[in-house]
């Protein structure tokens, strides 16, 4: 009988560090296989076995197969637990808050930081002449203080370690963030001296997304210093890119009423093209982890949103967002969830997609409550006191304001105009567009003939497909319209109906017939609670059912939205994504963290 040697090809293990911020000198899971010929060896403290003879014994067969029955266990077990294993995680305290202390134990020479590690900065005031850039790894930071967390606080807790930043740098830039990194930022109270409007944003994140998903992110109980931010700013106070996450009980308050909280970008969605195009080419992701969230925040004077200004490592456009449970005292013209359409900025794409559903906002004066300039969205339950709005959401066309090249205005005479041009024909990324054929390259081309440059007017229009924006359950206290159309070109091009379902009442089903128009399931977009719903209804039609779901695990604020699918056939459209955000707890948006991995491990066939 042959002697039978059996063993793992370890041509693909690794020394040193990989993505994950592994330092030892084996990588399990990655390119191990039994091969004939080779034997099992020890790396470190990792072994299957420690003798070159482990099999080398004449056996009969069926010992043998049970042998190697064994053997492929013990791979199998390395190969499942192979990122457990290289997930090394420490916690560091930095000497002071100093910014040379906190580099020293991220960037060296004190400690040289790997995924999972959290950097405590610890109580003080210190002053920052630069800031700090993290690259390739996703760690935490945190100052000392009380933390805000859950559904049932806003704004940030008490922080006791202050940064002030006199150069124009973000104290913390996050770059090349990869698919399963995790970068937080957490607990600190932020200040400036600037006045020259030089820093982009003062807390930073970037990366790079695959067809598998992005890195994510959490910024969150960040105080910054009333009054100082509106002369520093070019950007928001959170500036995220080809990143998912949330961002969440911050505080910050301005009076000019032109700062943002966050500024989001989405480039080059699943990793594919520039500008926003693919987020444009790609179905919504409503109600999923695959947006950026913004939640339990207060802003005063501030809007929630925007996407024309991009963190360092990628560029603007095509942003996906959340704005769900903030309270926006003193809130700014379309305060809410707002943000810049295509044609604002240049190349880049606008506001792909928004939901927003639960805050509530006050102001003496108000244009509208929302509104959308690209895109499509989903407005629901969310809240306006004081004087009230003379609108909740307001949908405008971005090319008809904002008209910079290549896309310019929506007139007719562009390669992306539809032709034959009219008065009602549509324009490129209206609201209500959902994903159409898609562009790539710096002049704009189809990506289904990427070699016709776009010259003539109607040949290269994009062909989206319709994808309704929804509103209801917004209410206000003079019985605002909930959706108005701007007067400038849009009104004959974006359709009640077609384009948008509005409320027909801020009064819940169950309060018409009365002083409000009843929801009959004919048009626009019904709310209540579901035994209100009718029976009857027309195709795309939408109803808001308020207690249905089980989404947010905090209180009983939930919500559903069914859409009519067809004559008098109701159909679950929409559910709002997990609340509290899973990254608050300590979780990830799909799993919790990992079991801590074991360690010194031996197997030994028998």
């Amino acid at each position: 009988m042959p002697m039978m040697q059996l063993g793992l090809r370890d041509t693909d293990l690794v020394s040193g560090s990989d993505a994950t911020g592994c330092r030892t000198p084996i990588e399990f899971g990655r390119g191990l296989v039994p091969v004939p010929g080779a034997i099992i060896q020890r790396r470190q403290h990792f072994a299957i076995a420690q003798r070159a003879s482990l099999l080398r014994v004449r056996l009969p067969l069926s010992t043998r197969l049970r042998d190697l029955a064994r053997v492929c266990l013990a791979i199998f077990t390395f190969v499942l637990f192979g990122a457990s294993l290289c997930r090394a995680q420490g916690t560091y305290t930095a000497a002071s808050c100093a910014e040379s202390d906190v580099n020293a134990v991220i960037n060296g020479p004190t400690h040289k930081a790997a995924n999972g590690d959290t950097v405590i900065i610890p109580s003080g005031t210190c002053t920052w002449t630069s800031g700090i850039t993290i690259s390739g790894v996703g760690i935490g930071i945190t100052g000392t203080g009380t933390p805000n967390a859950g559904g049932g606080t806003f704004g940030a807790g008490a922080a006791n370690t202050t940064l002030t930043e006199t150069g124009t740098s973000p104290f913390f830039s996050f770059t090349g963030l990869t698919f399963g990194q995790t970068a937080k930022v957490e607990m600190l109270k932020m200040s400036t001296t600037n006045t020259t409007q030089g820093i982009g944003g003062p807390v930073t994140f970037s990366g790079s997304c695959t067809a598998s998903g992005c890195a994510q992110i959490r910024a969150d109980n960040l105080t910054f210093t009333t009054g100082q931010w509106a002369a520093a700013l070019a950007g928001g106070f959170v500036l995220v890119g080809d990143v998912f996450g949330v961002v969440d009980h911050n505080t910050a308050s301005e009076s000019s009423g032109t700062e943002f909280l966050v500024q989001i970008s989405y480039d080059a969605w699943q990793g594919v093209g520039a500008f926003g195009d693919n987020s444009f080419a790609s179905p919504g992701t409503f109600g999923t982890a695959q947006a950026m969230y913004m939640e339990n925040n207060n802003v005063s004077g501030i809007r929630l949103s925007e996407n024309d200004v991009s963190p360092p490592g990628v560029g603007p456009g095509g942003g996906r967002w959340v704005c769900r449970f903030n309270q926006l005292p003193n809130m700014p013209g379309d305060g809410i969830c707002g943000a810049h359409g295509t044609a604002w900025g240049g190349r880049f794409r606008g506001m792909r997609q928004v939901e927003a559903y639960y805050n509530t906002a006050s102001s003496g004066v108000c244009d509208v409550l929302d509104g959308l300039l690209s895109g499509t969205g989903r407005y629901f339950s969310n809240t306006m006191t004081g004087t009230g709005c003379n609108a909740m959401t307001e949908l405008d066309i971005a090319r008809f304001a904002g008209t910079g090249a290549p896309w310019n205005s929506c007139n007719g005479t562009q390669p992306w105009d539809y032709a034959p041009w009219s008065s009602t024909t549509p324009c490129l990324d209206q609201p209500g567009s959902g994903a159409d054929t898609g562009f790539q390259n710096s002049t704009p081309v189809l990506v289904t003939a990427p070699g016709a440059a776009c010259t003539t007017v109607g040949q290269c229009w994009p062909n989206p497909v319709l994808d309704p924006v929804y509103e209801a359950g917004e209410v206000s206290p003079n019985n605002a319209p909930g959706v108005v159309v701007a007067s400038d070109g849009s009104q004959t091009r974006l359709l009640a109906n077609r384009d948008y379902y509005g409320q027909i009442s801020d009064v819940a089903n169950s309060g018409c017939p009365g002083s409000c128009t009843p929801f009959t399931g004919a048009s626009g977009t019904g709310y209540g609670t579901l035994s209100q719903r009718p029976t009857t209804c027309t195709p795309h039609v939408g109803y808001w059912a308020t207690d249905t779901g089980t989404w947010n695990t905090f209180n009983s604020q939930q919500g559903t939205l069914y859409i009519c699918s067809a004559t008098n056939t109701w159909s679950v459209g929409y559910t709002p994504y997990t609340y509290p955000h899973p990254l608050t707890a300590g979780g990830t948006s799909t799993t919790g963290p990992n079991p801590d991995p074991p360690t010194a491990l031996t197997a030994t066939v028998q």
